[in-house]
């Protein structure tokens, strides 16, 4: 009977899939896409941006330390200061100093007062998995656009369950396997959000804001790794947890067969063109062709713009160092939470343990935070629907989310500099929100400005470039480690870096208001 039902399910397939011919034409369909879509970035997007809370479970497993210089036991029997703490649980004291305590022997286990050895382990980690989470992207975003999506997401799906396998059975023998599982977690994660993306194209009104939907989605996947936590301290294994995620992962191939075309999903099309409709390519070429040419692209219908043209333009190379130096800045965020906290609470194992899962609680607000910028951009598009260019009414919309953003990353760079445990809810909603507008108008800028078959190509491009300045990121942590007022320091330098980021959104401005003014005098 199984084996009938799936027959006639690829017998039906003709009729249930988003085809490539249908124009993007699906009527009601395109909610449950989109529905599905976002359950997709929810529940495997971004899972690698969970990683401070897999490393307490690595810890309190005894992942690496071995490296540390020494260990000691002391059995439940000794004399030892009173310590109240949940049973099955992990309590980390500062960035070296981590006790296990498991149930079964009552024994608790101080595995050393020094151990950077095993900290630069699982820093390492997470530096090379979010710089190949950004190659990948690359190397797929080339797939996407020469094989088209079904190609892509069944890379990426091989990818997802072969990084679920590897992270669920990491031990002390073959500690190694956390590099590969977090890394092929990430980029099979990644090509979820980018084939997803063009779901954005079926809707006429909005559709700013549907990726921003998206990459909340995307956003508050990071809260499957707290849920794998606190299923741990619950009891339930870690290996049993990520064999788990990757069974649930089969339901991608829904979209994948049935949803999603073979090839793109091409933006719908009206008899009566809207302002919220505007072609793409006209944006387009009116940013991507010589100033000397915009009337005559605007009087005429414009071809699309090459590849190369839209990777050489000043638009979309200021695009990429704004998301690098922002990208960069949460990175390190990320990165160094626990040592953040441990200095703030001075070693405060219990303290810190409680801000680590509050932090990624207050995270899951990206599901509201994302759609949010989308919102921002899709309001004042309306705002400029008025204006004469079509940079006007498309892309300077995009200045002011941008500007929100890079104000948002000044606003958290400023928060870590101060020492005081008062501002921490505040620090995590600033960053949750901050995120939200780096990633949302990272896709969404160049879903309108661009061709939508370069989308997965050109978000490939800067999404590696990212990755490859992300590398930075280890050599902070390093600096960081290295005297007392080290982050202090390398804390300003992100500040100063922050600061830089203003250029994108002042270009924009500046360019696009340009253009209007020289439409009104002609």
């Amino acid at each position: 009977m199984y084996f009938s039902f799936c027959c006639y399910i690829a017998y039906r397939a003709d009729r249930m899939v988003l085809s490539d011919a249908s124009g993007g034409d699906v009527g009601w369909r395109k909610w449950l896409i989109a529905a599905w879509a976002f359950m997709e970035c929810l529940l495997f997007g971004g899972l690698m941006y969970g990683w401070s809370s897999i490393v307490f479970v690595l810890k309190d497993e005894g992942i690496y330390a071995d490296l540390c210089p020494s260990q000691s036991s002391i059995q439940s029997n000794a004399t030892v200061p009173t310590l109240i703490v949940d049973l099955n649980s992990t309590v980390v004291i500062g960035n070296n100093t981590e006790y296990g305590i498991t149930s079964g022997n009552s024994t608790l286990e101080q595995r050393s007062k020094e151990c950077k050895p095993q900290d630069s382990n699982m820093t390492l980690c997470f530096t090379i998995g979010s710089a190949l989470f950004c190659a990948g992207c690359a190397v797929l975003g080339h797939v996407s656009y020469k094989f088209g999506t079904r190609v892509t997401r069944l890379i990426s799906f091989v990818m997802f369950i072969a990084g679920a396998l590897l992270m669920a059975f990491i031990n002390k023998d073959a500690p190694w396997l956390m590099f590969p599982g977090l890394s092929l977690l990430g980029m099979g994660g990644i090509p979820l959000l980018v084939t997803n993306t063009q779901v954005s194209n079926l809707f006429l009104v909005g559709s700013s804001t549907v990726v921003g939907l998206l990459c909340g989605g995307f956003d508050m996947s990071s809260a499957v790794m707290l849920i794998v936590k606190l299923a741990y301290a619950g009891g339930f294994a870690r290996r049993d947890m990520f064999l788990i995620i990757a069974g649930l992962h089969l339901l991608t191939l829904v979209s994948t067969f049935f949803f999603l075309p073979k090839d793109f999903i091409p933006r719908a099309q009206t008899k009566a063109q809207s302002p919220d409709a505007v072609d793409e390519t006209e944006v387009s070429v009116e940013l991507l062709s010589d100033k000397n040419a915009i009337n005559a692209a605007e009087e005429s219908a414009p071809s699309k713009p090459s590849l190369r043209s839209c990777l050489c333009k000043p638009v979309f190379i200021t695009h990429v160092i704004w998301l690098c130096l922002l990208q960069l800045r949460f990175f390190f965020f990320i990165g160094t939470l626990n040592q953040y906290l441990n200095r703030l609470f001075k070693e405060d194992a219990q303290q810190v343990s409680y801000f680590t899962n509050m932090c990624f609680t207050i995270m899951m607000g990206g599901l509201v935070t994302s759609p949010l910028a989308g919102v921002v951009y899709d309001i004042v598009r309306r705002w400029c629907q008025d204006g004469k260019s079509s940079a006007y009414r498309e892309v300077f919309p995009a200045a002011i989310p941008q500007a929100v953003g890079s104000l948002l990353a000044l606003l958290l760079s400023v928060l870590v500099l101060l020492p005081s445990t008062q501002v921490l809810y505040l620090t995590f909603i600033i960053m949750t929100v901050f995120r939200s507008f780096l990633f949302s108008m990272a896709a969404a800028f160049l879903s309108v400005v661009f061709p939508s078959e370069y989308f997965g190509l050109l978000y490939g491009v800067m999404i590696v470039s990212g990755g490859i300045f992300s590398f930075l990121q280890f050599a902070f942590f390093t600096w960081a480690e290295q005297y007392p007022e080290a982050p202090l320091h390398a804390n300003i330098l992100l500040l100063i870096l922050v600061c830089i980021s203003f250029f994108h959104p002042l270009y924009l401005w500046i360019t696009c208001s340009r253009e209007e003014k020289k439409f009104n005098v002609n």
